[in-house]
Protein backbone atom coordinates (compact mmCIF):
# COMPACT_ATOMS: atom_id res chain seq x y z
CA UNK A 1 0.00 0.00 0.00
CA UNK A 2 1.31 3.39 -0.97
CA UNK A 3 3.03 5.94 1.22
CA UNK A 4 2.67 9.68 0.78
CA UNK A 5 4.52 12.63 2.22
CA UNK A 6 3.22 15.22 4.66
CA UNK A 7 0.43 17.33 3.20
CA UNK A 8 0.59 20.50 5.30
CA UNK A 9 4.12 21.34 6.33
CA UNK A 10 5.13 23.58 9.23
CA UNK A 11 6.30 27.16 9.04
CA UNK A 12 9.57 28.20 10.62
CA UNK A 13 9.36 25.61 13.33
CA UNK A 14 12.54 27.02 14.85
CA UNK A 15 10.40 29.88 16.21
CA UNK A 16 7.77 27.52 17.56
CA UNK A 17 9.77 24.50 18.59
CA UNK A 18 13.35 25.51 19.24
CA UNK A 19 12.92 23.80 22.63
CA UNK A 20 12.62 20.33 21.16
CA UNK A 21 14.97 19.98 18.24
CA UNK A 22 15.55 16.42 19.40
CA UNK A 23 11.89 15.73 18.62
CA UNK A 24 12.70 16.49 14.97
CA UNK A 25 9.77 18.66 13.83
CA UNK A 26 9.64 18.93 10.05
CA UNK A 27 9.80 22.49 8.70
CA UNK A 28 7.59 23.51 5.79
CA UNK A 29 6.15 26.47 3.99
CA UNK A 30 3.30 28.65 5.20
CA UNK A 31 -0.12 28.46 3.58
CA UNK A 32 -1.48 31.36 1.58
CA UNK A 33 -3.83 33.83 3.28
CA UNK A 34 -7.51 32.90 3.25
CA UNK A 35 -10.36 35.42 3.57
CA UNK A 36 -13.01 34.07 5.93
CA UNK A 37 -16.66 35.12 6.14
CA UNK A 38 -17.34 37.52 9.02
CA UNK A 39 -19.15 36.63 12.23
CA UNK A 40 -18.77 34.52 15.33
CA UNK A 41 -20.41 31.22 16.07
CA UNK A 42 -19.94 27.61 17.07
CA UNK A 43 -16.78 25.75 16.10
CA UNK A 44 -17.04 21.96 16.18
CA UNK A 45 -14.02 19.69 16.69
CA UNK A 46 -14.29 15.89 16.54
CA UNK A 47 -12.04 12.87 16.80
CA UNK A 48 -12.68 9.45 15.27
CA UNK A 49 -10.59 6.27 15.34
CA UNK A 50 -11.74 4.77 12.05
CA UNK A 51 -10.32 1.27 12.74
CA UNK A 52 -7.87 0.19 10.06
CA UNK A 53 -8.76 2.29 7.03
CA UNK A 54 -6.40 0.56 4.59
CA UNK A 55 -6.33 0.58 0.81
CA UNK A 56 -5.87 -2.65 -1.14
CA UNK A 57 -2.35 -2.02 -2.43
CA UNK A 58 0.64 -3.85 -0.97
CA UNK A 59 3.20 -1.65 0.73
CA UNK A 60 6.37 -3.66 1.46
CA UNK A 61 7.45 -1.10 4.07
CA UNK A 62 4.63 -1.96 6.49
CA UNK A 63 2.77 -4.99 7.77
CA UNK A 64 -0.43 -4.70 5.72
CA UNK A 65 -0.77 -8.34 4.67
CA UNK A 66 -4.19 -8.75 6.31
CA UNK A 67 -5.57 -5.88 4.25
CA UNK A 68 -4.89 -7.21 0.78
CA UNK A 69 -7.34 -8.98 -1.55
CA UNK A 70 -5.61 -12.32 -0.87
CA UNK A 71 -5.05 -11.59 2.84
CA UNK A 72 -6.83 -12.77 5.96
CA UNK A 73 -9.54 -10.10 5.66
CA UNK A 74 -9.98 -10.60 1.90
CA UNK A 75 -9.68 -6.85 1.54
CA UNK A 76 -11.08 -6.38 -1.94
CA UNK A 77 -11.86 -3.13 -3.70
CA UNK A 78 -15.55 -3.57 -2.92
CA UNK A 79 -14.87 -4.05 0.79
CA UNK A 80 -12.56 -1.05 0.86
CA UNK A 81 -15.11 1.17 -0.87
CA UNK A 82 -17.85 0.04 1.51
CA UNK A 83 -15.67 0.82 4.51
CA UNK A 84 -14.69 4.22 3.11
CA UNK A 85 -18.30 5.08 2.32
CA UNK A 86 -19.39 4.05 5.81
CA UNK A 87 -16.76 6.20 7.52
CA UNK A 88 -17.68 9.14 5.28
CA UNK A 89 -21.32 8.73 6.30
CA UNK A 90 -20.35 9.05 9.97
CA UNK A 91 -18.24 12.17 9.44
CA UNK A 92 -20.91 13.81 7.29
CA UNK A 93 -23.55 13.18 9.96
CA UNK A 94 -21.65 15.05 12.67
CA UNK A 95 -22.88 18.49 13.75
CA UNK A 96 -26.47 17.84 12.65
CA UNK A 97 -25.41 16.75 9.19
CA UNK A 98 -23.16 19.69 8.39
CA UNK A 99 -19.89 18.04 9.45
CA UNK A 100 -17.42 19.24 12.07
CA UNK A 101 -15.02 22.08 11.29
CA UNK A 102 -12.08 19.87 12.29
CA UNK A 103 -12.01 16.07 12.46
CA UNK A 104 -8.99 14.26 13.86
CA UNK A 105 -8.51 10.72 12.56
CA UNK A 106 -6.50 7.72 13.68
CA UNK A 107 -5.77 4.36 12.04
CA UNK A 108 -5.56 5.71 8.50
CA UNK A 109 -2.96 4.04 6.34
CA UNK A 110 -1.90 6.97 4.16
CA UNK A 111 -3.05 10.13 2.43
CA UNK A 112 -4.57 8.10 -0.42
CA UNK A 113 -7.25 6.60 1.84
CA UNK A 114 -8.07 10.08 3.17
CA UNK A 115 -8.39 11.40 -0.39
CA UNK A 116 -10.70 8.51 -1.22
CA UNK A 117 -12.68 9.23 1.94
CA UNK A 118 -13.21 12.87 1.00
CA UNK A 119 -14.20 11.83 -2.52
CA UNK A 120 -17.20 9.92 -1.19
CA UNK A 121 -20.52 11.50 -2.16
CA UNK A 122 -21.46 12.36 1.42
CA UNK A 123 -18.28 14.40 1.97
CA UNK A 124 -17.38 15.63 -1.49
CA UNK A 125 -19.12 19.00 -1.19
CA UNK A 126 -18.14 19.79 2.40
CA UNK A 127 -14.87 21.46 1.46
CA UNK A 128 -12.46 19.45 3.60
CA UNK A 129 -8.70 19.58 3.21
CA UNK A 130 -6.07 17.24 4.66
CA UNK A 131 -3.22 17.49 7.14
CA UNK A 132 -1.41 14.15 7.32
CA UNK A 133 1.90 12.85 8.60
CA UNK A 134 3.47 9.45 7.95
CA UNK A 135 4.32 7.88 11.29
CA UNK A 136 6.89 5.11 11.82
CA UNK A 137 4.27 2.64 13.11
CA UNK A 138 5.06 -0.77 11.64
CA UNK A 139 1.37 -1.51 11.09
CA UNK A 140 1.23 1.54 8.87
CA UNK A 141 -1.50 3.37 10.78
CA UNK A 142 -1.24 7.15 11.10
CA UNK A 143 -3.02 10.09 12.65
CA UNK A 144 -4.39 12.80 10.38
CA UNK A 145 -6.78 15.71 10.35
CA UNK A 146 -9.37 16.99 7.92
CA UNK A 147 -10.65 20.53 8.21
CA UNK A 148 -13.05 22.84 6.42
CA UNK A 149 -11.07 25.42 4.51
CA UNK A 150 -13.90 27.94 4.95
CA UNK A 151 -13.49 27.92 8.73
CA UNK A 152 -9.85 26.99 9.42
CA UNK A 153 -6.53 27.92 7.84
CA UNK A 154 -3.51 25.77 8.63
CA UNK A 155 -0.33 27.69 9.35
CA UNK A 156 1.84 24.62 9.78
CA UNK A 157 2.46 21.29 11.46
CA UNK A 158 5.13 19.52 13.46
CA UNK A 159 5.61 15.90 14.51
CA UNK A 160 7.03 14.70 17.82
CA UNK A 161 8.59 11.28 18.25
CA UNK A 162 7.56 9.01 21.13
CA UNK A 163 10.58 6.76 21.63
CA UNK A 164 9.50 3.47 23.24
CA UNK A 165 12.54 1.49 22.10
CA UNK A 166 13.48 0.71 25.71
CA UNK A 167 10.27 -1.32 25.98
CA UNK A 168 9.81 -2.83 22.52
CA UNK A 169 11.44 -2.93 19.11
CA UNK A 170 8.42 -1.68 17.16
CA UNK A 171 7.98 2.11 16.97
CA UNK A 172 4.70 3.83 17.79
CA UNK A 173 2.88 6.76 16.24
CA UNK A 174 4.28 10.29 16.39
CA UNK A 175 2.28 13.02 18.08
CA UNK A 176 1.31 15.54 15.40
CA UNK A 177 0.58 19.22 16.00
CA UNK A 178 -1.42 21.35 13.59
CA UNK A 179 -1.41 25.10 14.16
CA UNK A 180 -4.05 27.18 12.45
CA UNK A 181 -6.41 30.12 12.53
CA UNK A 182 -10.21 29.96 12.68
CA UNK A 183 -12.61 32.22 10.82
CA UNK A 184 -12.98 34.17 14.08
CA UNK A 185 -9.22 34.85 14.08
CA UNK A 186 -8.55 32.49 16.97
CA UNK A 187 -5.22 30.65 16.77
CA UNK A 188 -5.52 26.98 17.74
CA UNK A 189 -2.82 24.41 18.47
CA UNK A 190 -4.38 21.02 17.71
CA UNK A 191 -2.52 17.90 18.84
CA UNK A 192 -3.35 14.53 17.25
CA UNK A 193 -2.58 11.49 19.38
CA UNK A 194 -2.72 7.72 19.11
CA UNK A 195 -0.82 6.50 22.13
CA UNK A 196 0.67 2.98 22.42
CA UNK A 197 -1.89 0.22 22.82
CA UNK A 198 -2.53 -2.01 25.81
CA UNK A 199 -1.13 -5.01 23.97
CA UNK A 200 0.57 -7.32 26.47
CA UNK A 201 -1.52 -6.07 29.39
CA UNK A 202 -2.66 -2.72 30.77
CA UNK A 203 -0.05 -2.57 33.53
CA UNK A 204 2.76 -3.97 31.41
CA UNK A 205 2.16 -1.48 28.58
CA UNK A 206 1.54 1.55 30.81
CA UNK A 207 5.14 2.91 30.66
CA UNK A 208 4.78 3.38 26.89
CA UNK A 209 1.76 5.63 27.32
CA UNK A 210 3.54 7.40 30.15
CA UNK A 211 6.29 8.31 27.70
CA UNK A 212 3.73 9.66 25.23
CA UNK A 213 2.22 11.79 27.99
CA UNK A 214 5.65 13.16 28.91
CA UNK A 215 6.39 14.15 25.30
CA UNK A 216 3.03 15.87 24.92
CA UNK A 217 3.30 17.68 28.27
CA UNK A 218 6.77 18.92 27.35
CA UNK A 219 5.52 20.41 24.09
CA UNK A 220 2.50 21.99 25.79
CA UNK A 221 4.69 23.56 28.49
CA UNK A 222 7.03 24.98 25.88
CA UNK A 223 4.17 26.58 23.95
CA UNK A 224 2.63 28.03 27.12
CA UNK A 225 6.00 29.46 28.13
CA UNK A 226 6.06 31.47 24.91
CA UNK A 227 2.29 32.09 24.66
CA UNK A 228 0.66 31.83 28.11
CA UNK A 229 -2.87 32.23 26.72
CA UNK A 230 -2.44 29.78 23.83
CA UNK A 231 -5.60 27.90 22.87
CA UNK A 232 -4.83 24.18 22.91
CA UNK A 233 -6.79 21.13 21.78
CA UNK A 234 -5.27 17.75 22.70
CA UNK A 235 -7.29 14.94 21.17
CA UNK A 236 -6.99 11.37 20.06
CA UNK A 237 -7.09 7.74 21.06
CA UNK A 238 -5.08 7.75 24.28
CA UNK A 239 -5.57 4.03 25.02
CA UNK A 240 -6.06 5.14 28.62
CA UNK A 241 -9.10 6.50 30.42
CA UNK A 242 -9.37 10.05 31.82
CA UNK A 243 -8.57 9.06 35.45
CA UNK A 244 -5.47 7.05 34.47
CA UNK A 245 -2.15 8.47 35.62
CA UNK A 246 -0.79 9.16 32.14
CA UNK A 247 -3.68 11.52 31.41
CA UNK A 248 -4.67 12.93 34.79
CA UNK A 249 -1.24 13.21 36.42
CA UNK A 250 1.56 13.31 33.84
CA UNK A 251 -0.42 15.28 31.28
CA UNK A 252 -2.28 17.09 34.06
CA UNK A 253 -5.73 17.06 32.45
CA UNK A 254 -8.19 17.78 35.25
CA UNK A 255 -11.69 16.45 35.89
CA UNK A 256 -13.09 19.94 36.46
CA UNK A 257 -11.78 23.23 35.05
CA UNK A 258 -9.10 24.58 37.37
CA UNK A 259 -9.23 28.34 36.89
CA UNK A 260 -6.79 28.91 39.75
CA UNK A 261 -3.97 27.70 37.49
CA UNK A 262 -3.31 29.91 34.45
CA UNK A 263 -4.44 28.13 31.28
CA UNK A 264 -4.52 24.63 32.73
CA UNK A 265 -5.67 21.54 30.82
CA UNK A 266 -9.25 20.38 31.32
CA UNK A 267 -10.59 16.98 30.22
CA UNK A 268 -14.37 17.13 29.63
CA UNK A 269 -14.32 13.45 28.61
CA UNK A 270 -14.66 12.84 32.34
CA UNK A 271 -18.29 13.94 31.90
CA UNK A 272 -19.13 10.64 30.19
CA UNK A 273 -20.59 8.05 32.58
CA UNK A 274 -19.00 4.83 31.37
CA UNK A 275 -21.09 2.78 33.80
CA UNK A 276 -24.19 4.03 32.00
CA UNK A 277 -22.82 3.11 28.58
CA UNK A 278 -21.23 6.46 27.78
CA UNK A 279 -17.97 5.35 26.24
CA UNK A 280 -16.21 5.43 22.90
CA UNK A 281 -15.40 1.70 22.79
CA UNK A 282 -16.76 -1.48 24.36
CA UNK A 283 -14.39 -4.26 25.43
CA UNK A 284 -15.11 -7.42 27.37
CA UNK A 285 -18.27 -6.19 28.99
CA UNK A 286 -17.41 -2.59 29.84
CA UNK A 287 -17.12 0.80 28.18
CA UNK A 288 -13.88 2.78 27.92
CA UNK A 289 -13.27 6.45 27.19
CA UNK A 290 -10.07 6.20 25.18
CA UNK A 291 -11.19 8.82 22.65
CA UNK A 292 -10.67 12.12 24.47
CA UNK A 293 -10.67 15.81 23.68
CA UNK A 294 -8.70 17.86 26.21
CA UNK A 295 -8.91 21.65 26.16
CA UNK A 296 -6.93 24.51 27.65
CA UNK A 297 -9.10 26.64 29.92
CA UNK A 298 -8.38 29.65 27.68
CA UNK A 299 -10.71 28.00 25.16
CA UNK A 300 -13.66 27.25 27.39
CA UNK A 301 -13.64 29.79 30.25
CA UNK A 302 -16.54 31.67 28.62
CA UNK A 303 -18.60 28.47 28.22
CA UNK A 304 -18.72 27.45 31.87
CA UNK A 305 -21.99 27.55 33.77
CA UNK A 306 -22.51 29.14 37.19
CA UNK A 307 -20.85 26.10 38.80
CA UNK A 308 -17.85 26.24 36.43
CA UNK A 309 -19.03 23.17 34.51
CA UNK A 310 -18.51 22.61 30.79
CA UNK A 311 -21.33 20.77 29.03
CA UNK A 312 -20.48 20.94 25.32
CA UNK A 313 -18.83 17.56 24.74
CA UNK A 314 -20.73 14.75 23.06
CA UNK A 315 -20.55 11.12 22.00
CA UNK A 316 -21.85 10.49 18.50
CA UNK A 317 -23.93 7.37 19.02
CA UNK A 318 -26.84 7.02 16.56
CA UNK A 319 -28.55 3.64 16.42
CA UNK A 320 -27.26 2.92 12.92
CA UNK A 321 -23.68 3.09 14.24
CA UNK A 322 -24.35 0.31 16.75
CA UNK A 323 -25.07 -3.42 16.74
CA UNK A 324 -26.45 -5.73 19.35
CA UNK A 325 -24.01 -7.70 21.51
CA UNK A 326 -26.19 -10.53 22.90
CA UNK A 327 -23.55 -11.83 25.31
CA UNK A 328 -23.61 -8.54 27.22
CA UNK A 329 -27.11 -7.35 26.29
CA UNK A 330 -25.61 -4.13 24.99
CA UNK A 331 -25.71 -2.06 21.83
CA UNK A 332 -22.03 -1.65 20.93
CA UNK A 333 -20.04 -0.05 18.09
CA UNK A 334 -20.67 -1.75 14.75
CA UNK A 335 -17.07 -2.52 13.90
CA UNK A 336 -15.57 -3.33 10.50
CA UNK A 337 -15.79 -7.10 10.71
CA UNK A 338 -18.59 -9.22 12.13
CA UNK A 339 -19.21 -12.80 11.06
CA UNK A 340 -22.94 -12.22 10.69
CA UNK A 341 -23.05 -8.69 9.26
CA UNK A 342 -21.78 -6.76 6.22
CA UNK A 343 -18.70 -4.53 6.46
CA UNK A 344 -19.33 -2.04 9.26
CA UNK A 345 -17.86 1.19 10.59
CA UNK A 346 -15.37 1.12 13.48
CA UNK A 347 -14.87 -0.35 16.93
CA UNK A 348 -14.78 3.23 18.27
CA UNK A 349 -17.40 5.98 18.42
CA UNK A 350 -16.58 9.61 17.56
CA UNK A 351 -16.37 12.29 20.24
CA UNK A 352 -16.86 15.99 19.53
CA UNK A 353 -16.91 19.34 21.30
CA UNK A 354 -18.71 22.55 20.48
CA UNK A 355 -16.64 25.68 21.09
CA UNK A 356 -18.10 29.17 21.13
CA UNK A 357 -15.34 31.19 19.52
Amino acid sequence: MRKFSLFILPVTTVLLFSFCISRSPTAIEENAEVIFPKGKGNFVIAFYNVENLFDTIDDPAINDAEFLPQGKNQWTGDRYQTKSSNIAKVIAALNDGTGADIVGLSEVENSLVIKDLLAQASLKKMGYEIAHHESPDTRGIDVAMIYKKKSFRVIGTAAFKVDISQYEQYPTRDIVMVKGVTSTKDTLYVFLNHWPSRRGGTKESQPRRQLAAEVLRHVVDSILKQSPDAKLVLMGDFNDNPPDASVSQTLGATKVPDLSVPNSLYNPTNNFDWKAGEGSEFYRGSWDRFIQIILSTSLIKNQLDSENKFHDIYLFKPQWLLKEEPAYQQMVPYRTFDDTLPIGFSDHLPVYVLLKL
